[in-house]
């Protein structure tokens, strides 16, 4: 509603005298309202009460300035579930859109591990960035480092460098791309392990044959907060068989990490994982409890968690947004750099990696609404910092909601890993979602139809893989 709407409700207490900037006369209204205004306005209490309100609604107009109605001549807005659905979709429980919404979170029934919600984007723009909003200081601070312990921290600008495996240097300078890890024989190959926070032996023995059949060589794969002890199998059979861990540090939503972050990093890191991936898709309302995303509250969470990292040995992953949240994903990631520098915690990228999901529909893998996703992203940190920060596909693939496309969905995902062969330097891995579900002991099963292998058979993009030169 409009100020000037709100001073016709106010028009039967005034007399044509009251006012001066809020003066009303007869000739502002219609020639009904005009002839009922001399026996209309009430009390001295009502006149009053309404001048005072009339005054309020002045300094409103002066200070915030209210938008314009909306324009009545615009058509209805399209009902888009009377549109027929897309034989193409992105990887989410409900590919249908809910009438009106570009983008729609969907619930997860996952009961072990809320896993990313995998609502890449539908066949549309992306959804529109809210306006920026300052970034205020963050008085977050690491948890204390143990005595004695092998780690480097970020304090002040200045790197402090004690025994680890990276060559770093002092004065904060940036670790180099040849400075973080990669597996033997690195081919660039990534798969999402089961979306389950620990896995029994004899899961690990099965799915880690699997994974060798199809040359994979990085491994994304869910940790319950910061719990130690789970994982340790799988992250021994991985480094075991030449394939290089990425943890995510699993929380249900933008919450703080439970237990003790810093000891984990320790743990595993020991174990010979480097790479932690911290937070997943926080510009989705589903991660974060259903509310609008924001940057803010993710470097609330994220900069005393990559501290944490840090402080113990490890590398912390920053972003791994979705192309199709609410809050556009380039946008969150511009947004979240600057408040990093507002806050004076831009040195923590200078030990931090890009975790991306480039999901890619039936795009070609040149488009970067795609696959090619990466170069967008790599032009914003090249604006922002001055260089590219290495990028580590920790979700990604293409689905389709029948066999009568499953063809040309092999030829879309065996693409993208031939692309890898070639790809940038900064382009470390591209990871499909996801290896198995039911199979590997998951218990949602909204995931089962993305899986590669089933209880009872397996999709012919296995075999694809395995023949993959």
């Amino acid at each position: 509603m409009l100020t000037s709407d709100i001073r016709t409700d106010f028009w039967p207490f005034l007399p044509p005298t009251a006012g001066s900037t809020n003066s009303l006369t007869p000739a502002a209204f219609g020639s009904g309202q005009a002839a009922d205004f001399g026996r209309s306005f009430g009390a001295p209490f009502e006149l009053l009460l309404a001048q005072v309100l009339l005054r309020l609604l002045d300094r409103l107009e002066a200070t915030s300035p209210l938008p314009p109605a909306a324009d009545s001549t615009l058509p209805p807005p399209i009902n888009r579930a009377s549109l027929p659905a897309p034989t193409w979709i992105y990887p989410t429980p409900a590919p249908q859109p809910a009438e009106d919404s570009l983008f729609v979170p969907q619930p997860s029934s996952f009961s072990l591990a809320e896993v990313a919600a995998k609502q890449a984007y539908q066949q549309a723009a992306p959804a529109p960035a809210p306006a920026p909003v300052p970034t205020p200081a963050s008085a977050l601070t690491p948890a204390p480092v143990p005595a004695n312990q092998s780690v480097f921290s970020v304090q002040s600008s200045v790197v402090r460098l004690k025994t680890d495996d990276w060559r770093l240097t002092t004065d904060s300078t940036p670790l180099a791309l040849s400075d973080f890890p990669r597996p033997p024989g690195d081919n660039g190959r990534g798969m999402h392990w089961i979306p389950t926070t620990a896995s029994t032996p004899e899961v690990v023995d099965r799915f880690m044959s699997a994974l060798k059949a199809m040359r994979i060589k990085w491994v994304t794969f869910l940790n319950d907060g910061a719990n130690i002890g789970a994982n340790d199998y799988l992250v021994q059979q991985l480094k075991a068989n030449g394939m290089e861990p990425i943890m995510r540090i699993y929380t249900p939503g933008l919450q703080p990490v439970s237990g003790d972050l810093g000891a984990a990093v320790r743990h595993y890191k020991s174990l010979g994982v480097s790479y932690f991936q911290l937070y997943n898709e926080p510009n989705h309302s589903i991660e974060n409890d259903g509310r609008q995303p924001d940057v803010s509250r993710y470097l609330d969470l994220w900069i005393p968690a990559a501290k944490a990292v840090i402080d113990n040995g490890g590398l912390p992953g920053f972003g791994a947004l979705s192309p199709g949240g609410e809050f556009q994903d380039t946008e969150f990631l511009k947004q979240a750099i600057d408040g990093l520098q507002a806050r004076g915690e831009l040195g923590l990228l200078d030990q931090a990696w890009l975790a991306i999901h480039n999901y890619q529909g039936d795009r070609a893998t040149a488009d970067t609404g795609g696959f090619s996703r990466f170069k967008v992203y790599a032009d914003i940190l090249q604006e922002k910092l001055g260089r590219v920060l290495p990028m580590i596909g920790t979700e990604g693939g293409s689905f389709v909601s029948g066999p009568q496309d499953e063809a040309r969905r092999i030829t879309l995902v065996t693409d993208a890993y031939r692309y890898m062969v070639n790809r940038e330097p900064y382009n470390f891995a591209y990871t499909y979602w996801v290896i198995a579900n039911e199979a590997g002991g998951a218990a949602d099963p909204a995931w089962e139809w993305q899986a590669l292998i089933h209880k009872d058979g397996q999709s012919p993009l296995v075999d694809a893989l395995r023949e993959l030169t």
